[in-house]
């Protein structure tokens, strides 16, 4: 028998509501860590004497628990319950900001990158748990709908957090204000009735043996991996680059892509929705985007536009992104035969895409050329667009 959301005053008037709004909260704070820290790159190099990949590995330090520890992260919280395992989230949070407001070098860095990381991976499995626990029916639907686009929006978040901050040597406080946000989220957590996680975590080899043995599977997570390393890369160098290309400074370069990608997101869910109704093949699609997003990554990285028309190809190349990654999960289900395995392989797909990840930040972060940065993006995106796998079925349900 499920516990009724309203047993909490947290929850009080519109349970549903707040509760998402919480969980959007607490997964957007944490995402906030990556924008914060890709905001200051140029400080952490100088001020820290990091190189440039060595910051990159730090930034891939924060998708290692996710990627590697999700299983061991699953059943934690499945033992300790729902808000003991947000309120263990807050607390990694808030040690790894510790870490970073203090680090004098790159072994505070690389901790702090990995206690945020281990606070992401947490709330990764609690957020969700917490939604399908408490919510029912159409109500759940959307809300995890909903807080499935923390990424840009999280993302987003920590550049605005770190605008104040872009002047002087007063950077590393950007990390002090994100700990005081997450305790302030921590202390709310407190409110939350206690529950047991309610997604349980499959460690069963069935699930691993189909991902091996359907090739259409192994060919359907590349094709949703390769693209989010490749916005993950273009994420990590953008802000720097604009501001050293337009000669903008570095807070109106962060607030300007944090406009687009909040515009992106709002715009592409409407966009993604409508073609996803429609009788569109898959591939076909796949492979249109493809080409779109990397005409908006020319325009985004030519260093001989305008701010404003960087802008806009960022904003295209988002909405290519978004396609990509919803198209690519909406067709799991049509390449799994067996109901019983899709949230397996689903899993495993996701993880795929965290280790794929990981590499992204410090490769990108390596070069320094405008054409290096396309020109990779395209090498990568030309394998993606040659493995997207073909079935006759129409992306529409």
């Amino acid at each position: 028998m499920k516990e009724p959301v309203n047993v909490s005053p947290f929850l009080d008037n519109a349970p549903s509501v707040w509760l998402v709004l919480f969980c959007y909260a607490m997964i957007v704070a944490s995402m906030a860590s990556i924008g914060v820290f890709v905001s200051f790159l140029p400080h952490v190099t100088h001020d820290l004497s990091m190189t440039a990949p060595k910051a990159g590995f730090a930034i891939s330090l924060f998708s290692v628990p996710s990627a590697l520890a999700c299983v061991p992260i699953g059943r934690l919280v499945d033992r300790i319950g729902i808000r003991a395992g947000m309120m263990l989230a807050g607390i990694l949070a808030i040690a790894g900001d510790v870490c970073l407001s203090w680090a004098t070098g790159w072994v505070w860095v690389y901790a702090g990158m990995c206690l945020a990381g281990a606070s992401f991976g947490a709330l990764t499995v609690t957020c969700p748990s917490a939604l399908v626990s408490w919510l029912e029916g159409d109500a759940r639907t959307r809300a995890l709908s909903f807080w499935s686009t923390y990424g840009p929006v999280g993302y987003a978040f920590g550049l605005l957090l770190a605008v104040p901050f872009t002047t002087g040597d007063v950077w590393q406080h950007a990390f002090v204000w994100h700990a005081i946000i997450f305790a302030a989220l921590t202390c709310l957590a407190f409110l939350l009735p206690r529950r047991k996680a309610q997604i349980k975590v499959n460690a069963g080899a069935g699930g691993l043996r189909l991902l091996f043995k359907e090739s259409a599977i192994i060919r359907l997570a590349f094709a949703l991996a390769l693209p989010n390393a490749v916005a993950y890369g273009v994420s990590v160098v953008t802000p720097s680059y604009l501001a050293r290309v337009y000669g903008v400074e570095l807070g109106m370069s962060n607030s300007g892509i944090a406009g687009a990608k909040i515009f992106a997101m709002i715009l592409g869910g409407v966009v993604t929705g409508h073609i996803l109704t429609k009788k569109v093949h898959y591939r076909v699609m796949y492979r249109t985007l493809v080409c779109f997003g990397l005409a908006s990554l020319f325009v985004l990285f030519f260093p001989n536009g305008t701010f404003g028309l960087a802008l806009v190809a960022l904003i295209c190349w988002l909405l290519a992104f978004g396609g990509m990654a919803g198209g690519t999960m909406a067709q799991l289900p049509t390449f799994v035969s067996k109901q019983e395995d899709i949230g397996f392989v689903s899993g495993l797909v996701g993880q795929l895409t965290s280790l794929i990840c990981l590499t992204a930040p410090p490769i990108y972060l390596a070069l320094t050329h405008w054409s290096a940065y396309w020109g990779l993006s395209c090498a990568v995106m030309v394998v993606a667009a040659s493995l997207v796998p073909y079935r006759k079925v129409l992306v529409a349900p």
